[in-house]
């Protein structure tokens, strides 16, 4: 009887241990039946993305985090460089990425979403730098953050120049560079240069007007897998601009909607 009632209550413990077990793996996975989708992004791309006590803020996250949660998804962020941000997409380690611009290089290699805005390029100098004209400017050494697609969209606007191009990894070492004088000019996205040198005071102002027109969009691996995940998101993006919701924070991070701008531009 002793070893009968023994071998019950190793029974009752094993199936205890057991149940445990399976919540200890749920918590692993976020403790949700929420599918997870892996978004790239940087640390630094303010009003993008950027860290602020930890936390990942800014208008694509707000945006791609609405479009997820529309679809049922929980957001898994990867916050890294923007060269591990390509990696990363490459080796299919994460499935999208953030404020990617929907070129047709990019196309090659990957199938885009509709585009949730559209980004215009800028060139800007040295805050206290005379006055120069923007076909001045133009000619000069022209600063490129590594893996923008930016220089290509300046060679598109004017085919018939060419252009002295300098790559740089840090865009800190292009604010000084080019606020110091040492390069003539930075070209960049209009609506991320413009909010980080009015929030960061940068030592730098724009010349002239923005030129170019590229869709912002989410990019996927060209495959049944991401062709799927295109739809969802596009249907998730259509309810989103219908309800208002992206021209909402578009004026939380911009103080304008990028949705009646790019409409105003075409």
């Amino acid at each position: 009887m002793k070893k009968l009632t023994f071998t019950l209550a190793l029974l009752a413990l094993a199936a205890l241990l057991a149940a445990c077990g399976g919540e200890a793996g749920d918590s692993a996975d976020g403790g949700s039946d929420k599918k997870v989708v892996k978004v790239g992004a940087t640390p630094d791309g303010y009003p993008q993305y950027f860290k602020e006590d930890g936390e990942l803020k800014g208008f694509s996250v707000d945006v791609i985090e609405a479009i997820y949660d529309e679809l049922g998804y929980e957001v898994q962020w990867e916050v890294t460089d923007w060269t591990g941000v390509l990696a990363s997409m490459e080796t299919g380690k994460i499935d999208t990425v953030a404020n990617f611009a929907a070129t047709p290089e990019r196309g090659e290699k990957y199938n885009f979403s509709e585009p949730y805005y559209n980004s215009k390029a800028v060139l800007a100098t040295g805050k206290d730098r005379e006055e120069i004209s923007f076909d001045e400017l133009k000619k000069g050494k022209i600063a490129v953050a590594m893996g923008t697609n930016y220089p290509n969209v300046l060679t598109e606007a004017y085919p018939d120049e060419e252009f002295d191009f300098v790559t740089y990894e840090s865009a800190d070492v292009i604010y000084s560079d080019v606020g110091s004088g040492k390069l003539d000019a930075f070209v960049h996205g209009r609506e991320i240069l413009m909010a980080q040198i009015n929030e960061k005071g940068l030592p730098l102002r724009v010349v002239g007007e923005p030129f170019g027109d590229q869709p912002v969009a989410l990019p996927f691996k060209k495959n049944e897998e991401g062709d799927k995940m295109i739809e969802e998101v596009n249907r998730a993006l259509e309810k989103l601009r219908e309800d208002g919701t992206i021209s909402e924070l578009s004026e939380k991070w911009y103080g304008m909607d990028l949705l009646e701008d790019s409409t105003a531009q075409n």
